[in-house]
């Protein structure tokens, strides 16, 4: 009898933070989609969410653990000498953890705090340390199709290749917005020329759009995409206020984005060499 060839799991990277100035992009909800690409992989994972305590909902359930920083106390920590580092103290007790634990972490940073990120990456210096510890990053900064959105992320860019030269780094083009595809020489179209000089030959990740309505309707349901995907047809549909056929509908949009990420953050999170510059 043909022996089925168990699956290997990806070794995949120790530390992914995900970043964009914008808002709307879909940052938390890849932030949650890798978080369980860690959890299908075998590994502990801990997500640390930079959030608003007005915004602040429960565990979304997708990681072991999960460390709320208040984003109130993290702004305004940066008037503070060295307030900023101080108050991300559970981040970097978590990361500490990591040679130890062997987990993961996922950082899923706020909207409009470039400035404070770059200053934590550069007084910490950011880059050297993990590389001292054995730990490898990489920093996913995203970007909608708006000419606004891709303006922020060149600038961010550019700033963290002056404070952290050699933490890899990531254009992640997400698709909620549209697809990146304009008439020559709009202000979309100028502004993505700017923002692939600025990232130069780093990886980059489509995220797809999720057809239709599905992710707006679970979100003003209250519900994850994961969460959504685990429910029956039938209670997803009374969770959701519609028949089963659109809640059936609504799942298959939803599972195949899930899958299509999936794939592509595995990709790109994968360790496969050391060409690939993460330490081994």
């Amino acid at each position: 009898m043909m022996k089925t060839p168990k699956e290997t799991k990806p070794n995949l990277i120790d530390l992914v933070e995900i970043g964009s100035d914008g808002t709307a992009i879909g940052k938390s909800t890849l932030a949650n989609r890798t978080s369980h690409l860690y959890r299908e992989a075998g590994r502990p994972v801990t997500r640390v969410r930079i959030e608003s305590a007005r915004r602040r909902g429960h565990d979304s359930g997708c990681a072991d653990t999960e460390i709320f920083i208040e984003l109130e106390e993290f702004t305004t920590a940066a008037t503070r000498t060295g307030g900023l580092v101080g108050v991300l103290s559970p981040l970097f007790e978590t990361i500490l953890r990591i040679p130890r634990t062997g987990g993961a972490v996922i950082v899923d940073w706020p909207g409009g705090t470039a400035a404070h990120r770059l200053e934590v990456l550069a007084a910490t210096n950011f880059d050297a340390t993990l590389s001292a510890m054995g730990i490898r990053g990489m920093s996913i900064v995203m970007t909608s199709c708006s000419a606004e959105h891709m303006g922020q992320a060149e600038r961010y860019l550019k700033g963290l290749a002056k404070v952290a030269p050699n933490l890899p780094r990531s254009l992640g083009l997400s698709g909620r917005n549209g697809p990146f595809d304009w008439p020559e020489q709009s202000e979309q179209a100028e502004a993505f020329v700017r923002l692939k000089t600025a990232a130069g030959d780093i990886p980059r990740l489509s995220i797809p759009l999720v057809a239709g309505r599905a992710l707006q309707v679970c979100s003003d349901a209250g519900l994850d995409i994961a969460s959504a995907l685990m429910l029956p047809f039938d209670k997803l549909a009374t969770r959701l206020g519609v028949h089963v056929f659109a809640a059936t509908a609504c799942a298959s949009e939803l599972a195949v984005w899930w899958n299509a990420t999936g794939a592509e953050l595995r990709k790109m999170l994968e360790v496969k060499h050391e060409a690939a510059g993460f330490p081994q």
